[in-house]
C-alpha cells in the first residue's frame, strides 16, 4: 500500500526504483529456506521469497523500514502497525545470508512526522549507502511521497465508490472482501475475489470504502489502522442490506483472532450474515466456493 509513498521520496532524490512485483507460488519457493518458523503468516513467510527476488533482480540496496505505527487516519484510538508487519525486516536481517550482498536498509521511521522523517531517511541513506542530501531536498522529497500516497489512496476510494454505483445500478449484491492491503496479492488472496465476480458479486475491498469521520465504538481497543479500516468496513456492510462481508484470515494471524470476534459482533448486531474464509500458503479453492455458495443460498433464505 506504501508503495507510491516511498517510491515518490526515493525517485524525487534520484533513485531509480524497482520493485520485487506481485508474488507467486515460485517466488515463495525461493525464500522458503530461510524461514525460521512456520507459524508465522503466510504474507510474512512470502517475504523472504520477495528479497531473494531482489537480490536476483541486482538491486544495489534493499529498503525495508520498521514502522510502529501506520499513518493515522483518524479512525482508531491509535494507529499501530501489527508486530510482524512493524518489524519483519529484523527479522529477515537475521536469517537471510543473502542478503550480504546488498546493502539492507531498515530504519525505524516515523511517517506521521514529515521533518522527523526526513532527518532520519538522510541520515539512514548517509551512513548505510553513503548518499549525504541537503535537508530541503529530504523534505521536498518526503512530501512528493505523502501526496503520492493521498492520490493513491483516493484512486482506491475513487474506485471503490465507482464499483457501488455500477452494482446498485444494475441490481448485483456487492461483497465487501475485507482483509488487509497485501490481501489484494494474487498469490496470498488465491484469487477468492475472481471466484466472487464469477458467482455474480461485485468485490470491494475494506480500503476502498469510505471512512468515517471518527473512531467507532467497539468492544476491543481500536489501536490498530488495519484493524480500524474492517471495523468501518463492517459496520457499512451491516447498514447496507445489498452488502455482504467476507472476512479473510491467515491461519498465522495471532491479532484476527480480536477482530473476527468484533467484525462478527458487528455484524450480528444487526442481524446480519458474517462469513469467514481462513487461507495461508496452503488454499482450497473448492471448499472457498461451497463456502460462497453457502452464502448465496443463505441469502436466499433469508
Amino acid at each position: 500500500e506504501m508503495a507510491p509513498f516511498w517510491r515518490a521520496i526515493f525517485a524525487s532524490l534520484g533513485y531509480h526504483v524497482v520493485l520485487s512485483g506481485f508474488s507467486s507460488r515460485e517466488l515463495y519457493s525461493k525464500g522458503q529456506y530461510s524461514i525460521p518458523s512456520d507459524t508465522a503468516c503466510y504474507p510474512a513467510k512470502i517475504m523472504h521469497g520477495h528479497i531473494e527476488t531482489l537480490i536476483e533482480r541486482g538491486a544495489d540496496a534493499i529498503f525495508y523500514p520498521c514502522l510502529t505505527y501506520n499513518f493515522d487516519e483518524g479512525i482508531s484510538d491509535n494507529h499501530y502497525n501489527c508486530p510482524v508487519v512493524a518489524y519483519y525486516s529484523e527479522l529477515l536481517s537475521h536469517n537471510m545470508d543473502s542478503l550480504r550482498k546488498v546493502k539492507f536498509m531498515y530504519p525505524y521511521l516515523n511517517v506521521n512526522n514529515s521533518h522527523e522523517l526526513a532527518a532520519e531517511l538522510g541520515r539512514c541513506l548517509e551512513l548505510t549507502l553513503g548518499h549525504k542530501f541537503m535537508q530541503h531536498a529530504l523534505r521536498r522529497a518526503v512530501a512528493a511521497g505523502i501526496e503520492a500516497y493521498r492520490e493513491w489512496m483516493a484512486d482506491i476510494r475513487s474506485e471503490g465508490s465507482r464499483a457501488l454505483e455500477f452494482a446498485r445500478a444494475n441490481g448485483k449484491r456487492i461483497m465487501a472482501l475485507c482483509g488487509r492491503p497485501y490481501h489484494i496479492d494474487p498469490e496470498i488472496g488465491h484469487g477468492i475475489d475472481k471466484l466472487a465476480t464469477a458467482l455474480g458479486f461485485v468485490v470491494v475491498s475494506e480500503d476502498s470504502l469510505a471512512l468515517p469521520e471518527k473512531p467507532l465504538e467497539v468492544n476491543v481497543l481500536n489501536q490498530w489502522t488495519y484493524h480500524a479500516r474492517l471495523y468501518a468496513a463492517a459496520e457499512y456492510a451491516a447498514a447496507h442490506d445489498d452488502v455482504e462481508l467476507v472476512q479473510l484470515v491467515s491461519f498465522g494471524c495471532g491479532v484476527d483472532a480480536i477482530t473476527t470476534d468484533e467484525v462478527r459482533a458487528i455484524m450480528e448486531r444487526r442481524g446480519r450474515l458474517y462469513t469467514q474464509i481462513k487461507i495461508d500458503e496452503i488454499t482450497n479453492l473448492g471448499a472457498v466456493t461451497i463456502r460462497l455458495r453457502s452464502l448465496l443460498g443463505a441469502i436466499e433464505a433469508n
